[in-house]
């Protein structure tokens, strides 16, 4: 279950947007993700604090816009969360559109420096569509991990301290949850082969469901395969890897007991001199060259009818 720390007052419309997020010690990502969303247009964030002993709770009492819960259950006996996430909708209702997304993700989709989530979602609609596939960028410092900035404007994007990302080295197909995209810097470099695509932007109805799904493709599965049409630029390799990927491995409360942490700690290329770029290795820009190069469908150019 989950118990509300506070629940704000203020009544939501039905086209409110309500991003709902897990999250464990995140203060290092909680101010900018807070922004980037709010930019987007969120009018509520809903979050479960797992057990965090850090300032994230702080951080979080003092937001305006956000409500607060926490559970009897850590993350691996609320089925990694999902079963958190499926609360949540529970309780701010059906038949509407949610952001569904990590701490250390940020949404960008076609003109969202200037468009917001509802025009996003009107691209959607306009496919038919119930959820919006979007590819996982991980994003990685200009520097070895060592000599990487490690501070930055508290609610500036992560692209100041970690610009880069791979060009190239991508693979799609579809998979038993969906349609998957593996690869990426994590693939290159210590050889796992996670898949990186999810469905953050989801419009939810009496057979959605998170729990018994996966947190890459929740139900029904169907809904799951379509273009890619938005980028989650994720904040994972930065100067605090190091220390916090040995954190999350103890926790030993993510997938299969953190395995993905476990098999880069191990890996012989991990480590403080750790350097993620290649020949490859570009700097984010903006949404237009994502759509150029290929990551994102742009909705808006399809064939007119």
């Amino acid at each position: 279950m989950i118990t509300p720390v506070r629940k704000l007052s203020e009544p939501l419309a039905h086209d409110d947007i309500i991003l709902i997020s897990v999250l464990k010690n995140a203060e290092r990502y909680l101010p900018s993700f807070l922004a980037h969303y709010r930019s987007l247009g969120v009018k509520r964030f809903a979050f479960v604090d797992d057990r965090s002993n850090d300032d994230t709770r702080a951080l979080l009492l003092a937001a305006p816009d956000a409500d607060i819960y926490e559970s009897n259950v850590d993350y691996r006996g609320a089925s990694g969360g999902l079963v958190w996430r499926d609360l949540l909708v529970d309780r701010y209702g059906q038949d509407r559109w949610y952001v569904s997304i990590d701490c250390d993700e940020y949404l960008v989709f076609p003109g969202s420096e200037k468009r917001t989530l509802m025009d996003f979602i009107a691209d959607i609609e306009s496919e038919g569509l119930k959820r919006a596939l979007a590819v996982m960028i991980d994003i990685y410092p200009d520097a070895k991990l060592s000599d990487a900035p490690q501070h930055r404007p508290p609610d500036a994007s992560p692209t100041v301290v970690c610009p880069l990302y791979d060009a190239e080295g991508y693979t799609i197909a579809n998979e038993k949850f969906c349609t998957a995209i593996r690869g990426g810097p994590r693939r290159r470099m210590f050889g796992t082969d996670m898949r990186m695509t999810k469905f953050p932007v989801i419009f939810v109805d009496r057979k959605t469901r998170f729990n018994s799904g996966s947190d890459h493709g929740p139900l029904p599965i169907q809904r799951n395969y379509s273009a890619v049409h938005a980028v989650l630029l994720h904040y994972k390799f930065s100067a605090d890897s190091i220390k916090e990927f040995r954190t999350m491995y103890e926790w030993g409360t993510h997938f299969d007991g953190g395995r993905f942490y476990k098999e880069i700690l191990d890996h012989a290329a991990f480590g403080e001199t750790m350097d993620f770029r290649y020949a490859q290795s570009t700097a984010f820009v903006d949404s237009e060259k994502l759509v150029a190069a290929g990551f994102i469908q742009d909705l808006r150019d399809r064939p007119a009818a």
